[in-house]
């Protein structure tokens, strides 16, 4: 598997199966950490797209006012 570090510009932002994140707040934004092999999913939409994303276990997400950045692929 071949991950990409993402940072996506976003208006809203869905974690599938949320029983598969943690969530906490750090001085960087909001933290969801990924806890479920294979891979936890998320749904990032923008302006013009909605796209889901794959995030291996153990890997961070940050949320910061209008920015996610992780560590993933396209799904």
């Amino acid at each position: 598997m071949v991950y990409s570090y993402q940072v996506v510009k976003y208006q809203t932002i869905s974690f599938v199966q949320g029983t598969h994140w943690s969530q906490s707040v750090g001085d960087k934004g909001i933290l969801y950490k990924s806890l479920k092999d294979p891979f936890s999913k998320l749904i990032v939409q923008t302006n013009d797209a909605k796209k889901l994303f794959r995030v291996p276990k153990d890997r961070t997400v940050i949320v910061t006012n209008d920015t996610v950045h992780f560590l993933g692929e396209l799904a």
